[in-house]
């Protein structure tokens, strides 16, 4: 479903479910006195609202910079792939040429498959992946003679993917979201017991902090996932595959 339309119905859902809540409290306590004194009310607002700020803004900061982390992680990737493709020399043929096919299938293997599936969160394996560079690895071995960097280049290749596809599952853990959910209750409940004479200054309090607590979440949990929304683009693979000359 498209992320536009996913954010809005959270909006408008968790906005009109704090509605709907100072309505059937204004209703109830509609003679009654105030159930707190508004001074006190305002500072227990303030604090909760400050200490959620403050959690949230490091963990929006700490998801939003993994974007940075996975972004060198492909062009470390891409230059892997570029040196093995470059270790060739020395290597006899039909090696040689195999060794610069798997190269540029490798990249067009990251770019065609696995980025798509990195950018839907997707948990697959990636086996053809691993595959190319199990070959890879096995024509190094049997030319290490002729091609001394070879074998070091294919362990760069692997350290660099495994790293890469490590950053594209991570994610800010269950400990983390149970703080952001718990801190987002405790800010936003104060608001509910303000004495306001007319509803509508209220409902509109509450829809607008209701409405910023939700989007922050949702942000966080959009860009939760470094490779997730398209924020890290596969331009490093690509402008390596075209410097890799074919067979």
């Amino acid at each position: 479903m498209n992320t536009y339309l996913v954010g809005t119905l959270w909006l408008v859902g968790v906005s009109a479910a704090a509605l709907a809540v100072v309505a059937l409290l204004r209703r109830w306590r509609r003679d009654s006195k105030p159930l707190v004194d508004i001074n006190v009310l305002s500072a227990v607002f303030s604090l909760a609202g400050m200490l959620f700020a403050i959690v949230a803004a490091f963990v929006f900061i700490d998801v939003w910079s993994g974007a940075d982390e996975a972004r060198d992680a492909t062009y470390a990737e891409a230059e892997a792939a570029q040196l093995v493709a470059w270790s060739v020399n020395g290597m006899p043929e039909p090696d040689r040429a195999e060794m610069t096919r798997l190269t540029r299938d490798y990249l067009r293997e990251v770019v065609d498959r696995e980025w798509p599936r990195l950018a839907e969160a997707s948990a697959e394996e990636h086996p053809r992946g691993w595959q190319l560079v199990q070959d890879m690895h096995d024509l190094a071995s049997r030319n290490g003679e002729e091609a001394e960097d070879a074998p070091a280049a294919v362990e760069s290749l692997l350290q660099a993917r495994q790293e890469r596809l490590a950053l594209a599952e991570s994610r800010i853990g269950d400990a983390t979201w149970f703080a952001l959910l718990a801190g987002a209750v405790l800010a936003g409940l104060p608001m509910f017991f303000f004495p306001f004479d007319r509803a509508l200054p209220q409902l509109a309090l509450t829809a607008t902090v209701a409405s910023m607590i939700t989007l922050l979440l949702f942000t966080i949990q959009q860009i939760e996932r470094p490779f997730a929304q398209g924020r890290v683009p596969s331009t490093a693979y690509e402008e390596t595959l075209t410097r890799i000359t074919p067979p």
